[in-house]
């Protein structure tokens, strides 16, 4: 017996350092996007994270010139998200990391972006090169959305949270007072009025500063929050970008990798989304 004891004494010390270290969301996210490889990937990682990143992590998979940088966007008991941002000269990319808590210890669980942002340069280029008469005619034919907004449109859609964060501040009072044309009209009185939306929209002082920001509609059924107001910059299918107002911190909704994969505070009760 006192052979046994000495034995497992002597094993336990080994057993209890060989358990992976215990690491915070955004520690992991660091490991995850850097350039380096991370031989202990895969104890933090869950779901359909762990059928991605089977040999290398997200960081081997970037390309190297790529700059990373990680920001925390919210973390409760049981679930975080950190975005991502990569840097180059002429480009910013950002995608978003989901996680969760499985007996006690936090696991990336899906990694998301915006879809089909790669359709929106080649339309930029495209209606940057048309001529001034076939810009006339564009703007004939489509009375509701002319040249200049669409290409505005689409370059916002497509732009890095930084930048569409940028738009907001530079226009910040046009926002504002978009808003309070909105709120002061009552369009929005049931959770899911077609009738309110539409009569939101077509109102002219409202109409006008949606075009003028770039932006595609004000609804309030694109990230599952019944009281908020969103404005919609675009995107295809169900995944969207836009300008949610709500503020109260509390009735906020939840992200989720399902469907709203982020939201980042810009201040005063305004937050940049995006949904998948």
């Amino acid at each position: 017996m006192r052979s046994f004891l000495f034995v497992l004494i002597w094993w336990l010390p080994g057993a209890v350092a060989a358990a992976p270290p215990t690491l915070e969301p955004l520690q992991i996210a660091e490991q995850f996007v850097a350039p380096a490889g991370w031989a202990g990937m895969k104890d933090y990682l869950c779901c359909e994270a762990a059928g991605q990143a089977k040999q290398e992590t997200l960081g081997q998979q970037i390309p190297a010139r790529l700059q990373r940088s990680c920001e925390l966007l919210n973390q409760t008991d049981s679930t975080a998200v950190v975005a991502v941002e990569l840097r180059a000269p002429t480009e910013r990319r950002d995608f978003y990391l989901h996680f969760a808590k499985e007996d006690h210890a936090w696991k990336l669980q899906a990694i998301r972006n915006l879809a089909m942002t790669h359709l929106g340069p080649p339309m930029v280029e495209l209606l940057t090169a048309l001529p001034p008469a076939e810009v006339a005619e564009y703007d004939r034919k489509h009375p509701d959305a002319s040249h200049a907004f669409t290409v505005g449109n689409l370059r916002l859609w497509t732009a890095a949270d930084a930048d569409i964060a940028a738009h907001f501040r530079k226009n910040r009072a046009d926002f504002r007072k978009m808003l309070r044309l909105v709120q002061a009209g009552r369009y929005f009185t049931t959770d899911s009025s077609a009738a309110g939306e539409q009569a939101a929209n077509a109102d002219p002082a409202v109409h006008a500063l949606l075009r003028k920001l770039y932006l595609s509609r004000v609804t309030r059924r694109e990230t599952g929050c019944a009281s908020c107001l969103e404005f919609v910059i675009g995107g295809k299918v169900n995944s969207t970008v836009g300008l949610l107002y709500q503020p109260q911190p509390a009735q906020l909704p939840a992200m989720t990798p399902e469907h709203l994969i982020m939201l980042r505070p810009l201040g005063d009760g305004w937050y940049l989304y995006k949904t998948t």
